[in-house]
């Protein structure tokens, strides 16, 4: 970064709330046959259902693999609300490897490009993704910003008046930026986002793949507003971390020196395994937020009804629609972790 004159905030862009209104919805269509196996016919499908029922209510741009592009238009089907871009790509997780969309609130739209190293190295063969902000940006014709810093979109979460949470666990850990110090990753968060207050939570989710995104643990739902997940299980693993969060929450003000308020959303009941047998970490706060609906998974489970009513709450005006994710999160993730949305100019 050369100064605070050319960064983002610089140049008055800033990351807006995910619930102010959209251009368009992106999603990366699925690659990963050696972690989907048998189960690829299957998360084609749903990938391509959530894609028509999200075109429903705003446009959808699919980024698809050239060899993959007749595939998954076969798969969505005929659909003037979705598009096709090719551009290469190795995973499906667009929140994580798409560019984290700025906007200086009036006429420009702009993007930033984290570097990525695959989710802390956990995942190898990511050159794809890791180009993949810059490529798109470049593409669109929109004012690239490049960061200095590993980061994914899941791993923040913003309230878009300056307010931003993010966990220790995974900001502070070792395998993304042990070479930058906290005030330091504070630093270029708030020249690259805008933001003016960062809330420090303590962890993520224990079995979370991406290593404790903040994401699935506490999201602004509305300015001054935040969503945190809970343990109604009192063995779970995640009990003492989700209650330090809430505590910490509690206490905290956001960038308007203002106390937050805080609405507790289950975490599902019952334990699921993975692909590979792997405990999962399931959240419903990996839900997507559509101009006039909010897309809340539904992963089989006995809190699934609760959880939605909850969310629904949030979102007052916004129809509510629960969406089957069973297949797509066996592989780590649900709506929020397959979507990046671009915020549209007023």
């Amino acid at each position: 970064m050369d100064d605070y004159q050319h960064s983002p905030a610089g140049e008055g862009f800033f990351l807006p709330g995910e619930w102010e209104p959209h251009a368009r919805t992106w999603i990366q269509w699925p690659t990963r046959a050696d972690a989907w196996h048998d189960r690829m016919p299957s998360v084609y499908a749903q990938v391509a259902e959530i894609a028509r029922l999200i075109g429903g209510y705003e446009p959808v741009s699919i980024l698809v693999r050239p060899e993959d592009e007749a595939q998954a238009r076969f798969a969505c089907g005929r659909d003037d609300n979705i598009e096709f871009v090719v551009l290469p790509i190795d995973d499906c997780w667009a929140r994580d490897t798409a560019p984290l969309y700025v906007t200086n609130g009036v006429d420009r739209i702009g993007g930033v490009a984290w570097q990525f190293n695959g989710w802390g190295n956990r995942v190898h063969g990511y050159a794809g993704d890791a180009a993949l902000a810059g490529r798109l940006l470049a593409q669109q014709k929109l004012k690239c910003f490049s960061a200095d810093m590993v980061l994914e979109g899941g791993a923040v979460s913003t309230d878009g008046y300056g307010t931003l949470l993010v966990t220790e666990d995974n900001l502070l850990g070792e395998d993304r930026n042990p070479e930058l110090s906290q005030g330091e990753i504070e630093e270029r968060l708030a020249l690259f986002l805008g933001v003016r207050k960062i809330i420090w939570l303590g962890g993520g989710l224990a079995a979370d793949s991406a290593g404790g995104h903040v994401s699935k643990v506490a999201v602004f739902c509305a300015p001054g507003k935040v969503l945190t997940a809970f343990a109604t299980d009192e063995r779970s693993l995640d009990r003492l971390t989700l209650e330090d969060n809430e505590a910490h929450l509690l206490a905290a003000k956001d960038a308007s020196g203002e106390a937050l308020e805080i609405v507790r959303v289950p975490l599902p009941k019952l334990p699921k395994k993975g692909l590979r047998g792997e405990e999962l970490a399931l959240s419903y706060l990996d839900y997507c937020v559509l101009n006039e609906a909010v897309l809340v998974p539904a992963f089989g489970d006995e809190m699934d009804g609760m959880a939605a009513s909850v969310i629904a709450s949030a979102f007052p005006g916004r129809k509510l629609v629960q969406v089957d994710v069973s297949v797509l999160a066996l592989g780590g993730g649900a709506l929020r972790r397959l979507t990046q949305f671009e915020p549209a100019l007023k």
